[in-house]
């Protein structure tokens, strides 16, 4: 291995089958040289249809995922603080229109 100072995320080629769409993860590689050799011998006979993707994912440690999962907490409180509010307010402008429709019904009865 060719890779210099710690391995921080690995290329990932994933085949995808044309029949039933399952994707089948195909090897892990360190360097992205090693991925393509391994795609490669895999076109060299390929089957009908079959696609090939080769992605790249990072380690996270358990402290990056904490952090991850504690901003994904933060950011949906916020989104249903946000949500509470915009509710509140189409229902008071609800309240406010029946209101209006109300007194203007009114004012056409009365003859107003």
């Amino acid at each position: 291995m060719t890779t210099k100072g710690p391995i921080s995320g690995a290329w990932v080629v994933i085949r995808t089958c044309p029949w039933d769409g399952t994707e089948s993860i195909l090897g892990l590689f360190p360097e992205g040289k090693a991925a393509l050799l391994k795609l490669e011998h895999f076109m060299d006979t390929p089957e009908d249809d079959e696609k090939y993707t080769i992605e790249y994912q990072l380690f996270k440690s358990v402290e990056q995922q904490l952090e991850s999962i504690q901003k994904c907490k933060e950011n949906r409180a916020e989104w249903d603080e946000k949500s509470r509010v915009y509710e509140n307010y189409k229902a008071e402008q609800e309240s406010i229109e029946k209101v209006r429709l109300s007194e203007e019904e009114y004012m056409n009865d009365t003859g107003l």
